[in-house]
């Protein structure tokens, strides 16, 4: 065999360029002090903010275990924890969907934060890309929330197709391992282009950016699955910070009784994802995530089909 003919099977038949830090990845651990030290602050302010903190804690404690679920399956797959939150909030708690929306947000602003920090230390996060990614991201985020503002029927309307359409697209890029660490500098215009939708989408559903930078990057270039999902995560946990901002301090209305159950949970439930995925194979559980987001999709279409056409 020819040098060259070498050099072009190396090339194809690798399924997977690990990162350079890969070492340091195996060795991202789960507990770290910062995780207790923000415990503590949630636990100052939630007995400072709220007059009957016991009582509170009595009936919303259950949104705890639904925030540290929400936030592994939105730093496992870079959909999102608000493909658990708008339907817990909906159906669970009877929360108008704009409300859930807004709790979406400041929700994600912990959970994916706290998820992307560990995808960055482990170095899965192609970091090139965010120069292209963010500014688009930026721009969509800002037409979706100010030009076409998220409205109860907007919300559920686009929601329950969002999910399905990431639901399938986990089930897609189940087995898509992907040889590449970066993208091709041919891959920078789509990927504005895809980035500035899932910017919009998000606005209004708070899920889409992240799994459908992710799914983009493995499908259309091969990108390692691990490195397109930390991709997603970053992108989704800054835009997730974007909106939780604009929504706090600008249009208000975030249920807090109840986001800042949510809020405990996915601090501790963010680093589960990157953690996990150093250990097992992600497969069974995207096919659980993608499931639940199939069952969302459904439902959520389903209930609002009935209110546009029956009501």
């Amino acid at each position: 065999m020819s040098s060259d003919q070498k050099q072009q099977f190396s090339r194809y038949s690798a399924l997977v360029i690990e990162p350079d830090n890969t070492s340091s990845a195996k060795n991202f651990t789960y507990f770290t002090p910062w995780l207790f030290v923000f415990t503590l602050i949630w636990l100052a302010v939630y007995g400072l903010v709220f007059p009957d903190p016991i009582g509170l804690a009595a009936s919303h404690w259950p949104l705890v275990i639904v925030g540290v679920f929400g936030a592994f399956i939105g730093n496992a797959t870079a959909i999102g924890g608000g493909i658990v939150f708008i339907p817990v909030l909906m159906f669970a708690y009877q929360v108008d969907p704009v409300s859930a929306l807004k709790l979406a947000f400041v929700t994600q602003a912990v959970g994916m934060t706290s998820g992307a920090s560990g995808w960055l230390r482990r170095g899965e996060v192609p970091l090139p890309l965010l120069k292209w990614t963010v500014p688009a991201l930026i721009i969509g985020t800002m037409m979706s929330t100010f030009l076409i503002h998220p409205q109860p029927m907007l919300v559920k309307g686009l929601f329950g197709p969002i999910a399905f359409i990431t639901g399938l697209l986990t089930l897609i890029t189940l087995d898509r391992k992907g040889g590449l660490s970066e993208l091709p500098a041919h891959a920078r215009i789509p990927i504005v282009l895809v980035s500035f939708t899932g910017g919009m989408i998000t606005g209004w559903v708070a899920i889409g950016e992240g799994e459908i930078i992710a799914a983009f990057c493995m499908l259309a270039y091969g990108l390692n699955a691990n490195r397109a999902i930390g991709l997603g995560v970053v992108l989704l946990s800054l835009n997730s910070l974007l909106l939780a901002f604009i929504h706090a301090f600008y249009y208000g209305g975030v249920p807090w009784e109840l986001a800042a159950f949510t809020m405990l949970g996915v601090l501790w439930g963010g680093r589960l994802g990157p953690f996990l995925a150093q250990w097992i194979s992600p497969r069974a559980t995207k096919k659980v995530f993608a499931f639940i987001a199939l069952l969302d999709g459904l439902m959520i279409t389903l209930q609002a089909s009935y209110v546009m056409f029956f009501r």
